[in-house]
């Protein structure tokens, strides 16, 4: 079997930077374990496998190295980006099938050349408050006096959940690394990342960190499904300017490992509560055949 790949570097517009996603554009054949198999290959923090549908314009399933996700930011974008340079999407409203349902994603043109691709995350919500602020502080290698102490710990879920750690500056954000074995395991069940950021930042309104190791990435270059969940933590504790009942932020990720990645986060208020947007770019930067 031969199956053509693309990789696409994803929240950004400068090849090698942001985060890498390998794309199979064509899955059809392929069985659950092939695609766990190859996105192992791949070893990127997802792999996109595109499939045939008949209740959407797109279908896709996504697997980081260690399993399959129900959602995800980024892969969801440079898909898109991908089948827009393929010829196979002509709208700029699709609707993209992920096992959690139909994701409604729009696609911004500049002279009929793609400039943002938004993933429409809805309504987070809110999964539990987190008491153990020492815990948290000490397993990120941080004390509790580095975290925001007028802010709370929380876990969001926009489909996959992130525990959000607001730290108290650059310098503390740069330092943390994150030890699961010193996580006590009723915060952190197998699908669950951990979202850290600060205000501090001297180019974007956030700066941030994803470490997910336990969904197989130590650390993710850009999570666009962990921004869904910053943006309503942003809205809720009314952290950003939101008289007009809207507000939009960018969010810079992946600088300390060296992939600079940019998120741009809208959050609109609804009668049920806060519904965000998270947008970025994409460039393709190889293609090529896995043979199987």
């Amino acid at each position: 079997m031969q199956l053509a790949y693309e990789i696409w570097d994803v929240f950004t517009d400068k090849a090698l930077t942001g985060n890498p996603l390998a794309i199979i554009r064509d899955a059809s054949g392929l069985s659950s374990e092939q695609m766990q198999a190859i996105a192992k290959e791949f070893n990127l923090s997802e792999t996109s496998f595109i499939l045939p549908t008949e209740t959407a314009d797109l279908r896709a399933r996504y697997f980081t190295p260690a399993r399959e996700l129900p959602m995800a930011g980024h892969p969801s974008i440079g898909t898109i980006y991908a089948c827009h340079a393929a010829g196979l999407i002509s709208k700029t409203e699709v609707t993209l099938e992920l096992p959690i349902g139909l994701v409604p994603m729009s696609l911004e043109l500049e002279d009929q050349n793609l400039k943002c691709v938004w993933m429409s995350q809805g309504i987070p919500d809110l999964l539990s408050d987190v008491t153990e602020r020492v815990a948290v502080a000490r397993a990120l290698g941080l004390e509790v006096e580095d975290l925001i102490d007028t802010l709370p710990i929380q876990v969001v879920s926009a489909g996959n959940p992130f525990m959000l750690v607001p730290l108290d500056s650059l310098e503390v954000l740069e330092k943390a690394r994150l030890n699961l074995a010193l996580l006590p395991e009723d915060l952190l069940d197998k699908h669950r990342a951990v979202l850290a950021f600060t205000f501090d930042s001297p180019d974007s309104d956030v700066r941030c960190r994803v470490f997910a190791e336990a969904m197989g990435v130590i650390e993710d270059p850009a999570t666009g499904s962990a921004h869904g969940p910053l943006g309503w933590y942003v809205a809720q504790h009314e952290l950003f300017d939101f008289s007009d009942g809207e507000f939009a932020i960018i969010s810079h990720q992946g600088v300390e490992m060296g992939r600079p990645g940019e998120l741009f986060v809208r959050v609109k208020q609804q009668e049920a509560g806060f519904s965000v947007d998270v947008g970025g770019q994409a460039v393709k930067v190889a293609e090529g055949t896995l043979w199987l």
